[in-house]
């Protein structure tokens, strides 16, 4: 048999998947943005980090949720381009403890779908196996200063590439964030709206361990900071505006003008009227990765009492355009 190969199979399809990581490292599904809302203003979303998905975007926002508990699931079928049995699964949590800040967490499930095993020289399938990865995710974030909140996440992941030991991998790893919400009144600026700002690391662990061998499989270690400005929030109407930039921090081999022109931004706004229906839509532009993937991104909600339906469009690679030029994503969101 040759497990080397159909681990290798797997992988790449990951990497076409998720272009941004697939350069340098390993599980880059941990790289896919959760959540059809932020999904849909540009995959900006890390000085927002209000709902359930905090705990992936940015812990420290937990500190500010104001929910008392919610509960985010989303589904992505995934480059159906590819194959149809490609899909992201997303399910999120985040609560208030009272006089202490926020708890949250999510688990995060990549099919990467059934593969074909073949012997060494013999192309004919003697059998297929299936490829998926998931991590579990806990956070808490609190208020450290007035408007000032911070967070830790811990996260426990497992790849199964093959199923021999050779294919598993196992590591562990921290996030962490800080979000400021700045006193705009007591800058004299009343009336001038919300504005914050916010920034978090993402996957500071180990590398990947698969069958006892670390080297070479490190984590998909991710910078993130953005801003966002909410001119008004009245009873009929809300617009909140927000960007981000990302940096992959695997590696770093060439010199840092030039890696950190690789990297990942992206832009949008967010509108409600009567907090019943939410348009959205933005930007996003990705050139870390052999390709650049860019395009704009659409996005709508309806809230009825403690529910909320969201759905997203954002742009794939550019190769795979001609069969679609958006992956799809769906997400429902209950507080209770």
């Amino acid at each position: 048999m040759n497990p080397a190969a159909k681990i290798m199979a797997a992988a790449l399809i990951l990497a076409t998947a998720v272009p941004a990581a697939a350069s340098s490292a390993s599980v880059i599904w941990l790289n896919i943005t959760p959540g059809a809302r932020s999904n849909g203003m540009g995959e900006a979303f890390v000085a927002v980090a209000d709902d359930a998905t905090a705990s992936y975007w940015n812990p420290a926002g937990l500190a500010f949720v104001k929910q008392k508990n919610e509960i985010h699931f989303q589904h992505s079928p995934w480059l159906r381009q590819l194959a149809d049995d490609l899909y992201f699964e997303y399910l999120g949590y985040a609560g208030q403890l009272e006089g202490w800040g926020g708890v949250g967490g999510n688990i995060t499930f990549m099919s990467m779908g059934e593969q074909q095993e073949t012997e060494e020289g013999n192309p004919d399938p003697i059998g297929t196996f299936y490829t998926y990865g998931v991590a579990f995710t806990g956070s808490f974030g609190t208020e450290v200063a007035p408007g000032v909140g911070v967070g830790l996440g811990l996260k426990f992941i497992y790849d199964h590439l093959y199923y021999k030991d050779e294919g598993k991998g196992t590591s562990f790893a921290a996030d962490a964030g800080v979000l400021y919400q700045v006193p705009m009144d007591d800058l004299g600026m009343e009336g001038w709206g919300d504005f914050a700002v916010g920034a978090a690391l993402s996957n500071l662990g180990p590398d990947m361990s698969y069958g006892g061998e670390s080297e070479g499989n490190p984590l998909p270690r991710t910078i993130r900071a953005g801003m966002a400005y909410t001119p008004f929030d009245e009873q009929i109407s809300r617009l909140r505006i927000a960007a981000d930039y990302s940096k992959l921090l695997t590696s770093v081999d060439d010199g840092l003008s030039e890696e950190f022109g690789e990297n990942k931004w992206g832009m949008g706004a967010e509108y409600w009227y009567y907090d019943l229906i939410g348009l959205r839509m933005g930007y996003s532009h990705d050139t870390e990765g052999e390709s650049t993937i860019s395009g704009a991104t659409f996005g709508a909600g309806i809230r009825y009492s403690n529910f909320q339906l969201d759905m997203a469009f954002i742009p794939v690679e550019s190769s795979l355009q001609s069969q679609g030029k958006y992956n799809q994503k769906y997400s429902l969101s209950v507080a209770f």
